[in-house]
């Protein structure tokens, strides 16, 4: 899936940096947006309540919009996306995906992120 130039400087402009949870963010929404054939009406984020599991939500935020994003505390890192009419689909990071990125160093958050970019989803999701 491929992120506009346009969309990454927002997301960048709304969060502050770019890191890997907030191109996970992104990716996911996208990633719903394209199953529920439109944008989300709401998205439910479980992780864990603390950075840089948070950032993700930032790249939601981007893509979907900040008033439909609520954050549950859960294990790893997922998200319940949802349409006007319930349908739904709840996308999932690879756990080993989250762990690695969740304890890299601060000087490797540009090139995290940008291994997220150029990785396909069945890399990124379960």
């Amino acid at each position: 899936m491929v992120i506009s130039k346009e969309l990454l400087e927002h997301a960048i402009k709304l969060h502050g940096h770019l890191g890997p949870f907030l191109v996970l963010g992104i990716r996911m929404s996208l990633r719903a947006e394209r199953i529920l054939g439109e944008k989300p009406e709401r998205c439910e984020v479980e992780t864990l309540n603390r950075k840089p599991f948070l950032c993700v939500l930032d790249g939601i935020k981007a893509v979907a919009g900040s008033k439909t994003v609520t954050v549950g505390e859960g294990n790893g890192l997922s998200a319940r996306f949802s349409k006007a009419n319930n349908e739904e689909v709840v996308i999932r990071v690879r756990k080993a995906l989250v762990g690695k990125y969740s304890s890299g160093s601060w000087e490797k958050n540009e090139e995290y992120a940008n291994e997220v970019i150029q990785s396909d989803d069945a890399q990124l999701f379960d």
